[in-house]
């Protein structure tokens, strides 16, 4: 299949993005490698990441030709507790949206305020569960809340896009920066079909895409051949759902990570074509 779009790309305005990534940079040489509609998503993870997305959509608005490149965000499924903390908290909050304490289990949200998302204009917005929001470190709890949380997303009015399904960072990882245990790498089919089956049904009721990521499942070092394989068939299981599906590069580079490339042959043996696809209505 032709590759030639990438909805999920960080520059520096991230605060896990590479210093060196201008939009500038990241839109010349993702076009130098096919790649023409795109748009730049940098992270909101509540009050704190504020004045970094206000900085990007500043130095988007500054270049001087733009086609095909679109603004976006990537925020982060949290707690009401997270976001009532990181307010009282201020610049002591940190930057992840993650804070200590709070309920295990508690009321989700998004942190996406009006009054920013007037001001910032955001094209579209991916959504992502980052964090384990305090449930016990126990494979059946993290399935049961990263399942919670994609749900919530796919139903959610103002995402667009649910990243990354069944990403994980954190717990688990041997010596050598593997995972090849919990919460799911020693087994993908630990989680139930029904869950797969209710994030699809929520995904096709709202409109919103499964986003397939190169950088943070396919190509990432951490992550064991094994699982990438039944990952593949999860998503097969995904597209015979139904839902729609959002392309992603993941990319941190100093300028644009052509990752899906180095995923064409995955992409080809799901054979999707266009009418697979997301694509923003801007």
């Amino acid at each position: 299949m032709q590759i030639d779009m990438d909805w999920h790309i960080h520059s520096r305005h991230s605060p896990c993005g590479n210093p060196e990534a201008t939009l500038a940079r990241i839109l010349c040489e993702a076009r130098a490698a096919g790649i023409t509609c795109l748009g730049v998503t940098d992270h909101l993870n509540g009050p704190p990441t504020e004045a970094a997305v206000r900085a990007a959509r500043a130095e988007y608005d500054a270049l001087p030709e733009k086609d095909g490149f679109l603004f976006g965000i990537e925020a982060t499924c949290l707690r009401r507790y997270d976001v009532e903390e990181a307010r009282r908290l201020g610049a002591a909050a940190g930057i992840w949206g993650q804070q200590k304490g709070g309920p295990a289990g508690g009321e989700l949200t998004v942190y996406l305020p009006e009054a920013l998302l007037a001001e910032v204009r955001p094209a579209y917005v991916i959504g992502g569960a980052h964090w384990t929001l305090g449930v016990p470190l126990d494979r059946e709890s993290v399935i049961r809340e990263y399942h919670r949380q994609s749900v919530h997303l796919a139903r959610h009015p103002e995402v667009d896009i649910v990243a990354h399904p069944w990403w994980w960072q954190g717990a688990w990882r041997d010596a050598d920066g593997m995972y090849r245990t919990l919460p799911w790498f020693d087994d993908f089919s630990v989680i139930p079909p029904s869950m797969h089956e209710e994030l699809a049904a929520a995904a096709r009721e709202n409109g919103t895409a499964i986003e397939i990521n190169a950088g943070a499942i396919f190509t990432n070092p951490a992550y064991p051949e094994r699982f990438k394989e039944q990952y593949l068939e999860y998503l097969a299981c995904m597209k015979e759902l139904g839902v729609t599906f959002s392309l992603a590069s993941d990319s941190h580079h100093p300028g644009y990570d052509d990752r899906l490339h180095r995923i064409a042959a995955e992409l080809d043996r799901l054979d999707l074509t266009e009418a697979h696809f997301w694509r923003p209505s801007e």
